[in-house]
């Protein structure tokens, strides 16, 4: 056990130095072309052998291959023939390739940071150009250019172009060959520069709502704003700044100087005695609607067109009355004649009424006051003492009787189609008209009155003799065949009772009795004015509702 402990301890002792420099030399195997190799100067020693001991061929020599003792001796692999050629190796030849390898690895790291640093040095430079506290490029306000102005920069130029355009505001207004000129002193005018420039500003500078959700940064979306912005423009227009009122005040002007009333024609002259009158000629008119006006003006304004003619036509107004239409149309409208009594005192007084009436012209929608018209009744005026009704008893005043030619001129009035605006009846009914017909006045708080609501004026003749008082109404009948009548309906009647009322007067002497109040019968009167053409009626109307009171009988005594 010992020897077998020995054999592997020997087998596996590591060779000396010499047979590991020995080893060490090359081998060169001999092939027909290659020159023949000098041997070694001396023999490869072999290891000692021991008594008993199988010797193996080396690493070395078997090319690695070990064998242990016990495994089976196979032959070795059969090694590839290898052909080994020496090319002479020129001077520094190894160190040529490491240096252009390391030149290849240079350059293209050069590439590298070069290409690595040229989207941050782009970015750098869109920047610097979006941080400019300028317009960009492509923008207009006005047709001025602001691309590369400061905002400063852009007011001070619009600025001086708004100003000359609110100096040389000149509208020319032609209406129908007439021309009217409105200048800046009339109508104040700017426009809204500030307001604009930050619109303007606001290009490249803000971001949209697609945006959102996109695979671009905002920045990107400015950039690309301000490109399309150099290709494309973005061209904007102040907007007018002026008062509307200004505007209003001048159309309203411009409209009233342009117009030209209509003139009907009219009643010249009209004599009262022979009933001959003339006529005057009508002339069109013209009307330019101030709407019309302001339209115009501020379309002017708003486009900036500030030296524009506007041309304007008025309308024509053709009168409603011609000369020819009154000639042949003038005529009586109506009569009405009342029969007064034989007291010549209250005629006197019917007479002077009749005078003031006489020749009042009512002009289209004028009215007639016969307060106003006659006015007070004095004694200065030559009115006399005469029978006059007045809270339910008969006195004698100034001016009685003047009751008569305000029913004479009620009924002439309804007859002519004015239109009645104030009328009383009397507390019981005239002797010298129907029930219904009468018109009370007094002065000043009774009055009677109508209104002309026609388009021509009417005429009054009011005449006096025998006792036969007239009045009479001119004026324009549309149609010949048409007049009117007047007719009234007894609604009701309301008898006084049989006994009468008695009342102590301390004035009467002891035992007489005077009769103050007689019985009356009450009487409600509705009147109608109904309108004929060629003597039929056609329509019928209520004017008036007269309400005579009954009256009982009163006695004084003492």
């Amino acid at each position: 056990m010992a020897e077998g402990r020995s054999r592997r301890s020997d087998r596996h002792a590591r060779p000396s130095m010499d047979e590991r420099q020995s080893a060490a030399q090359p081998r060169y195997a001999a092939y027909p072309d290659d020159p023949p190799q000098a041997e070694p100067a001396e023999p490869i020693q072999s290891w000692p052998q021991e008594e008993g001991f199988v010797p193996q061929p080396t690493v070395w020599e078997a090319g690695g291959y070990v064998p242990l003792p016990d495994e089976p001796q196979a032959a070795p692999p059969p090694q590839p023939e290898r052909r080994i050629n020496h090319a002479p190796a020129g001077p520094g030849g190894p160190y040529l390739v490491v240096l252009a390898v390391c030149l290849i690895a240079l350059i293209g790291m050069a590439i590298f940071v070069v290409q690595a640093a040229q989207p941050y040095g782009d970015f750098k430079g869109k920047q610097a150009l979006l941080a400019r506290d300028v317009f960009y490029d492509g923008v207009e306000v006005d047709g001025v250019a602001l691309g590369g102005l400061s905002r400063q920069e852009a007011m001070q130029r619009l600025g001086q172009s708004t100003q000359a355009q609110a100096d040389s505001l000149l509208l020319t207004v032609d209406v129908d060959g007439t021309r009217y000129t409105i200048t800046g002193q009339q109508i104040p005018y700017a426009r809204d520069v500030a307001a604009t420039l930050d619109t303007a500003w606001a290009i490249g500078r803000q971001g949209f709502s697609w945006m959102i959700g996109t695979d671009k940064t905002p920045f990107d979306i400015r950039w690309e704003h301000t490109q399309h912005l150099k290709e494309t423009g973005a061209r904007y227009r102040t907007r007018s700044t002026y008062d509307a009122q200004d505007v209003r005040r001048v159309a309203e002007w411009l409209a009233q100087k342009a117009s030209r009333p209509v003139q009907d024609a009219m009643i010249a002259s009209f004599d009262f005695d022979t009933k001959a009158f003339t006529v005057t000629r009508d002339q069109p008119g013209a009307a330019l609607d101030a709407q019309a006006v302001y339209e115009a003006v501020t379309a002017s304004l708003d486009a900036g067109r500030l030296q524009d003619t506007i041309r304007l036509s008025a309308q024509q107004v053709l009168p409603q009355v011609t000369s020819v239409e009154l000639q042949n149309s003038f005529t009586r409208l109506s009569a009405f004649t009342t029969e007064t009594t034989r007291d010549e005192l209250r005629n006197r007084n019917i007479l002077l009424a009749a005078r003031a009436v006489m020749g009042t012209t009512v002009m289209p929608g004028g009215t007639f006051s016969f307060n106003q018209v006659v006015g007070e009744r004095t004694a200065d005026k030559g009115y006399q003492m005469a029978p006059a009704i007045a809270g339910g008893i008969t006195f004698d005043e100034i001016g009685g009787g003047v009751c008569q030619v305000s029913s004479t001129l009620f009924n002439a009035a309804a007859m002519a189609d004015m239109t009645i605006v104030t009328r009383s009846p009397h507390a019981w009914p005239s002797s010298y008209v129907d029930r219904g017909r009468d018109a009370t006045v007094n002065w000043p708080n009774l009055d009677f009155a109508f209104r002309n609501d026609k388009m021509t004026p009417v005429f009054i003749v009011a005449s006096y003799g025998n006792r036969q008082l007239t009045v009479e109404v001119y004026g324009m009948r549309a149609d010949p065949a048409e007049r009117i009548e007047l007719e009234t309906e007894l609604i009701s009647t309301t008898r006084p009772p049989a006994d009468a009322i008695y009342q102590r007067n301390p004035a009467l002497t002891p035992g007489e009795q005077k009769q103050l109040k007689p019985a009356r019968t009450g009487y409600l009167v509705d009147t109608y004015r109904v309108y004929l053409r060629d003597g039929t009626a056609y329509k019928r109307e209520k004017l008036t509702t007269s309400d005579y009171r009954m009256v009982q009988q009163v006695i004084e005594y003492n």
